[in-house]
Formats: C-alpha cells, sequence, structure tokens
C-alpha cells in the first residue's frame, strides 16, 4: 500500500497472561491468517491482574478486516476463542481495544 493510501488502526489488547500477543487476520498487514506473519503487539504496561499489549498498522481505508488475537506460548499458538472479530476501516486514525477471550 503507498503511503497515505491507509489510515493508522492502532490494537490494544488486556491479557491475564504475560505471553507475547499478536493480532492476525485475514490482510496481508495482519498475516493472512498466518500465526507466524500476524502484527506482533508490544507490552505497555504490566498491572496486578494482567498485561496491556498495543500494535500500529496502516490499513486501506474502507477494506473491513477480520481478525483474533493470538498469544505465543511455551506450547504453541493459543488463538481466543469466539468468532472472529471485525473492524471496517474509517478515514481517520482509530484504536480498538478489547480483552482477550480465553
Amino acid at each position: 500500500m503507498a503511503e497515505g493510501q491507509g489510515q493508522r488502526v492502532t490494537f490494544k489488547c488486556r491479557t491475564n497472561s504475560s505471553w507475547p500477543i499478536f493480532v492476525c487476520g485475514n490482510v496481508r498487514e495482519l498475516g493472512g491468517w498466518s500465526a507466524d506473519a500476524a502484527l506482533a503487539m508490544q507490552s505497555q504496561d504490566t498491572q496486578p491482574n494482567g498485561h496491556d499489549w498495543s500494535g500500529t498498522v496502516l490499513l486501506q481505508h474502507g477494506v473491513t478486516v477480520e481478525y483474533k488475537f493470538i498469544m505465543k506460548t511455551d506450547r504453541g499458538v493459543v488463538w481466543e476463542i469466539g468468532e472472529n472479530r471485525r473492524y471496517t476501516v474509517i478515514p481517520e486514525d482509530h484504536m480498538i481495544s478489547d480483552v482477550f477471550r480465553d
């Protein structure tokens, strides 16, 4: 995607674990459903009951993205439970804040 053709979207996720969190989804920028290519999130804050994670990506306006948060542990990749999450990219910077569903 050429510069200026997309919008910054920041994903935030709270977990009860310290394992690294990633965003994996149906678009190339989120790994195309490949856990190995998912967007890595950075630990933002450690709370008494968990961790806050954040990652920012440039996505094309108007695209509807399906995604899930994944956790990479010493036993492999753990996908959050439930249906895929969905977001349609709007023409302004946006932040999506969720909790890892386990």
